[in-house]
């Protein structure tokens, strides 16, 4: 009997020493851990620069900035606006956490008030592509995607309103007529995914200047046409361009009194029976910063909806 007794003692004794030690760690630890992985996989990651790109949901210019001041941020412009409104949502090294395949940065919408989760992903020739996920009020989820690009100099944004917000702030406030105005958009081009930003400043008895800037690029392309080059038919008004070697044809609809709808060919000179290049683009009429300013009734009722 004292044999038995002294084998059960000795299998207790034996069991509880082989119990793994580590099933419990501080939370401290855990967290610190955690913290120093995150650090490590966002110096691997997300490298210190700037890109930018256009997010067709709602047409957007986006710039994404990560500084060596862990000071980083997202901004969207207003294109439809001719670039007058931006919002930022900001962001430091502890928000961000990377994995083999993706870096995500958790911060909330400009307004502070919604849950943002930003997913930057390598992608094939791009950059990155980005995954832009909000958590609503209603808890439902809303997500847009785009491509960015790497940036070298200044961004697009920066280079246009430092060239052009004089010349379209003036041309606003003057010209409202149907065809006459300044006008800002996307363009597409057949069987390419990256979108461009593009602009038609277009006034009576001037040379109007058809302008197309590329993501990534520290320049952009202007084409020209004259007023009397235009030809009517069926609603549409057709012409032909010159400048840059970017399109050679321009055809503009007015389906609305603040919207164009038109396409554009590119074909050689010496044979224009071949196609090089086509695509679309839908423009918008920029109009006086007044004008985009939200009614003061309608405030009370947009901070309910939030």
């Amino acid at each position: 009997m004292k044999v038995l007794i002294i084998i059960v003692v000795l299998m207790n004794v034996i069991g509880c020493s082989t119990q793994p030690t580590n099933d419990y760690q501080p939370k401290s630890t855990v967290e610190t851990t955690t913290k120093s992985s995150r650090s490590q996989n966002f110096k691997e990651m997300v490298s210190i620069g700037t890109w930018e790109g256009i997010s067709r949901s709602g047409a957007k210019f986006k710039v994404l900035k990560i500084m060596s001041n862990n000071q980083h941020s997202l901004t969207s412009y207003n294109i439809a606006s001719g670039m007058q409104f931006k919002k930022s949502v900001s962001f430091t090294n502890k928000d961000i956490e990377c994995d083999k395949f993706n870096c995500h940065i958790y911060t909330h919408t400009a307004d502070e008030k919604l849950p943002l989760k930003i997913t930057l992903t390598k992608f094939v020739d791009q950059d990155y592509l980005v995954t832009e996920a909000v958590r609503l009020a209603s808890e439902g989820i809303y997500s847009t995607s785009y491509g960015l690009k790497t940036v070298k100099a200044r961004t697009t944004p920066e280079r246009f309103i430092a060239q052009e917000t004089k010349k379209l702030t003036a041309i606003a406030s003057i010209h409202n007529n149907k065809r006459f105005g300044y006008w800002s958009g996307i363009l597409e081009i057949s069987n390419e995914d990256q979108l461009k930003f593009v602009t038609l400043d277009y006034q009576p008895g001037q040379v109007a200047t058809f302008t197309v800037y590329t993501p990534g690029l520290p320049y952009q392309a202007k084409m020209n046409f004259k007023p009397e080059w235009l030809q009517q038919n069926n609603g549409e008004l057709t012409t032909k361009l010159k400048g840059a070697s970017f399109a050679s044809e321009m055809t503009l609809r007015y389906p609305l009194r603040d919207v164009i709808k038109g396409d554009f060919e590119q074909r050689f000179e010496r044979y224009p029976e071949r196609l090089i290049s086509n695509g679309n683009f839908r423009l918008s009429r920029v109009k006086p910063l007044e004008d985009y300013k939200l009614p003061k009734w309608l405030k009370p009722l947009l901070q309910k909806l939030e």
